[in-house]
């Protein structure tokens, strides 16, 4: 007969204490701390999402904009963020006829440290240096109207503001470069 077991069987034998439950703890404080974490998270990838949606990192009804110049006939449309290394345009758009065939654009320089004009359609008549940025003329032809294109070239990263002047007036546009 074996030892131990009353019944004579084999094996180990099972007593009445509860010696083979798992032992559950919990840990409220880091339940707690995690449940935040996770709806945080949650939190932001949903905003990233819905930036993206709107237009934050790309095309969206948030990435472009439209800015007159105060007093004119002149209409800007740009990008509002720019990627570096990446090519993007700003139209200017003039929509009614202007008193003389000529016009001139003033670029800011700040604006020239983060952003450079690769080229210009129509081609530019004259470019002028200026302690204040670069002057930008162009022939309208006889229409005195029509549509110019600067194609921007965006270097270094971040806010910044474009100071945009024609026929007098001047307009900011802020822009943002993403690296």
């Amino acid at each position: 007969a074996q030892r131990g077991r009353p019944d004579g069987a084999c094996g180990p034998m099972l007593s009445g204490s509860d010696d083979s439950a798992t032992d559950i703890r919990t840990y409220p404080g880091f339940e707690r701390r995690w449940n935040v974490f996770q709806t945080v998270v949650q939190v932001l990838i949903g905003l990233t999402i819905a930036a993206g949606l709107a237009g934050l990192f790309g095309d969206g009804p948030l990435a472009r904009a439209e800015r007159a110049v105060p007093g004119t006939p002149l209409v800007l449309r740009y990008d509002r963020f720019l990627r570096a290394g990446y090519p993007s345009q700003m139209r200017v758009t003039i929509a009614r006829p202007l008193d003389d065939e000529h016009v001139a654009l003033d670029l800011s320089a700040d604006f020239l440290e983060h952003v450079s004009v690769s080229a210009t359609q129509p081609r530019a008549e004259s470019v002028d240096a200026t302690p204040a940025g670069v002057t930008y003329r162009f022939r309208l032809g006889s229409e005195r109207r029509g549509d110019i294109t600067l194609m921007l070239a965006p270097r270094e990263y971040g806010a910044t503001t474009a100071r945009v002047s024609a026929l007098g007036r001047t307009v900011e546009l802020p822009l943002l470069i993403y690296p």
